[in-house]
């Protein structure tokens, strides 16, 4: 695989769906709130507070759109390729080893399907970054989240403040000054700005709803020790398997049956095992079981990559 194709961040790749509704979600409601601060008697100090959420939030997100995930160990392994040098993966400690990418990865590692490349500590998938989340990138992925819903949660506070002001007190919204003059169309045209402060105050909502939520979510995640996609994938695994080791003695094997399928999941690694117990296998089965041999038994808790 050449080091092009797994050096890829959330702007290398095409632009998905949701990464175009966050452009416009969101820049047209941080920016319309700087403009209706102008309204208000205190604005220099909504300004220097939504100015500071808004670089901390803009600053992680590009960040977190720029980074690049990928398993440290398989950009070694490219390097070594590309010098013509021999990689010795027992060096590192390596048990794992992706079809995919024809190379050893550590063991959390996940190759994503969507950026097709294996992400070190895979968490998940962020469709709006366009971007996989891992341990390089997880700490300001979460200054993301943190610093963009305290952000739009402000910006309600701003737009709530103006709409209560339109209702009870609408002559200290007349403030003249030259931020105004810049941006209104009529000296106080108020109805157009109160108009848009409904508007944007709902996109601010949904917003930090999600942001919140999603926060809740991976503090949750955090204080388990688990990933996100630990926490959607081990669930199920535990109904197929509840334990590290399967054990299969040959005495519960069904005599008569033409062909058995067992097929197991390993807890580590998401990878199913089919076992097709054809008549020879019976037939060595029921062999065994005449010789009251009991200490045939087959355990699986081997490895292998999601």
């Amino acid at each position: 695989m050449q080091q092009n194709i797994i050096l890829r961040h959330g702007c290398s790749q095409p632009l998905t769906l949701y990464q175009s509704l966050t452009y416009l979600l969101y820049f047209p409601n941080i920016l319309n709130c700087f403009l209706q601060i102008s309204l208000l008697d205190e604005q220099a100090i909504h300004f220097i507070i939504l100015g500071l959420l808004t670089i901390i939030s803009l600053f992680s997100s590009i960040k977190t759109t720029l980074s690049c995930p990928t398993d440290e160990f398989l950009l070694l392994q490219v390097e070594y390729r590309r010098q013509g040098k021999h990689f010795n993966y027992e060096n590192y400690k390596l048990d794992s080893y992706c079809d995919i990418c024809e190379a050893y990865v550590k063991e959390n590692t996940k190759h994503c399907k969507h950026c097709n490349r294996c992400c070190q500590d895979f968490d998940h998938h962020c469709k709006w970054v366009n971007n996989c989340i891992g341990k390089l990138n997880y700490k300001i992925f979460m200054m993301m989240v943190t610093s963009t819903m305290l952000q739009f949660f402000y910006t309600m506070i701003v737009y709530i403040r103006i709409i209560m002001l339109y209702n009870t007190q609408q002559e200290k919204l007349l403030i003249d000054n030259e931020i105004q003059k810049f941006h209104f169309y009529y000296e106080n045209d108020l109805d157009i700005k109160y108009i848009l402060s409904i508007i944007m105050i709902v996109d601010s909502f949904i917003f930090w709803i999600l942001l919140f939520q999603l926060f809740i979510f991976h503090i949750y995640l955090i204080k388990k020790g688990i990933s996100t996609y630990e926490f959607i994938v081990k669930p199920d695994i535990k109904k197929i398997n509840p334990q590290n080791s399967i054990i299969i003695h040959a005495e519960v094997i069904p005599q008569g049956v033409p062909q058995t399928n067992l097929n197991f999941q390993m807890d580590n690694k998401k990878t199913m095992y089919q076992i097709d117990l054809s008549g020879s296998d019976q037939q060595v089965a029921q062999e065994s079981q005449e010789k009251q041999i009991n200490q045939s038994e087959i355990v699986l808790n081997n490895q292998d990559l999601a």
